[in-house]
């Protein structure tokens, strides 16, 4: 599987240098050119992204310096779609729905038949990528869940399914080794079916955290150093894929989640990893209201910003964010993933939308046809999705 290579660490201090270096050139001539090298698909330095971060330069046109930086390259749009299998867990997030001391969730895990059903019916509307998840669990209680995943897994690569993502927290190495059990792998000892590991950091924050992760010791959530070298465990393992991701509205120093993004985004890529970045805002949750995080403007310039800095990356859009966000960012994402977040929820034209079984709510409850269809008929290639349906 190659030499191992250095586990990512953040170092802090470096990242406040490079946000103070980013808002002292904020001000300076640079900026102009700083943006044109981007548009034409050179990139950003992290302290380039944390200058245009600080600058007074409109979130539309850095907007659209990203629209015109990946309209230099022939990219299609991909697609997954969530399936969760269960939304018991053990960890105390504040922010989660799924937490463990959230009694008002309605608490339902699927047979492994149920899981295979919702595969096959996602197959037949003509998804062809899912994400499977799970909560996390003490370790004590991993077994159970890894071998959950792991024959959920199998069913995938019977189904020949483009792309299945794993959200299933952190996990040692032995731990890895159960969960990829039985999988194909190519002659280096790499896995064979793509299949990327989802474990958002949330925040890179170490106080932020503590604060919303919690810390006691039995909790799975609470180690960050554990949680921050789960990818190259994963790639130690054979995984070429990973899923980093930060949810917007833990900390408010945006710019602090975004030169980490980066950081971590740039090690995965030099280690030879395909790299999706998720930066999902709050939602509401069962038991509770979450704000969203940060402003439309906001928002949009950090996603401009990661798409300028890292063109190497994907970057993911869900339909946590309402149909005018996901129209007015999927030019310059290359991932879009609608879905429901409540359990085994997919008829066989539709999905069901309860917030009392959900992780978090879902804006955009059309079914996935009808929101991909819309890219489609503007001529855009959607990779893992094939239907014949047209737009309501």
């Amino acid at each position: 599987m190659g030499a191992e290579r250095q586990h990512f660490e953040l170092d802090a201090e470096r990242v406040e240098a490079i946000l103070a270096a980013g808002r002292g050139r904020a001000g300076s001539g640079e900026v102009s050119s700083i943006v044109a090298r981007a548009r034409d698909g050179e990139g950003l330095s992290c302290e380039e992204a944390a200058t245009l971060w600080f600058s007074e330069i409109d979130h539309e046109a850095l907007y659209h310096a990203a629209r015109a930086s990946l309209a230099r390259r022939a990219v299609a749009l991909e697609t997954f779609s969530p399936l969760y299998m269960t939304n018991t867990c053990d960890a105390e997030c504040r922010m989660c729905g799924m937490r463990r001391d959230n009694d008002a969730l309605v608490r339902k895990t699927a047979p492994l038949e149920q899981v295979e059903g919702q595969l096959q019916t996602l197959k037949k509307r003509g998804m062809n990528a899912v994400a499977l998840l799970t909560g996390e669990y003490r370790a004590e209680r991993r077994g159970w869940a890894i071998d959950f995943v792991n024959q959920a897994l199998r069913r995938t690569e019977q189904l020949d399914f483009g792309h299945v993502l794993i959200n299933i927290g952190s996990l040692d190495p032995d731990e890895l080794d159960a969960l990829l059990d039985g999988i194909s792998r190519h002659a280096d000892g790499s896995i064979a079916p793509k299949i990327t590991m989802c474990t958002f950091q949330e925040t890179y924050s170490r106080d932020y955290y503590g604060r919303f992760m919690g810390q006691s010791d039995d909790n799975p959530r609470a180690d960050y150093d554990r949680r921050l070298a789960n990818f190259d465990r994963a790639r130690d393992a054979g995984m070429r894929v990973a899923n980093p991701g930060v949810l917007i509205g833990l900390n408010p120093d945006i710019a602090f989640e975004m030169t980490a993004l980066i950081l971590h985004t740039r090690h995965l890529l030099e280690a030879g990893m395909e790299v999706y970045l998720s930066v999902p805002r709050l939602r509401q949750t069962a038991g509770g209201l979450s704000p969203r995080g940060a402003s439309d403007e906001e928002f949009i310039r950090l996603v401009s910003l990661l798409a300028l800095a890292v063109p190497d990356g994907k970057l993911v859009l869900t339909t946590r964010e309402p149909k005018e966000i996901q129209q007015k960012l999927v030019p310059i994402c290359t991932v879009l993933s609608a879905g429901s977040a409540s359990v085994t929820p997919y008829t066989e034209d539709g999905a069901q939308f309860p917030l009392e079984t959900s992780q978090f709510e879902v804006i955009d409850q059309r079914p996935f046809e009808d929101i991909l269809a819309e890219y489609a008929a503007d001529g855009s290639e959607i990779v893992n999705f094939a239907s014949p349906r047209s737009p309501a």
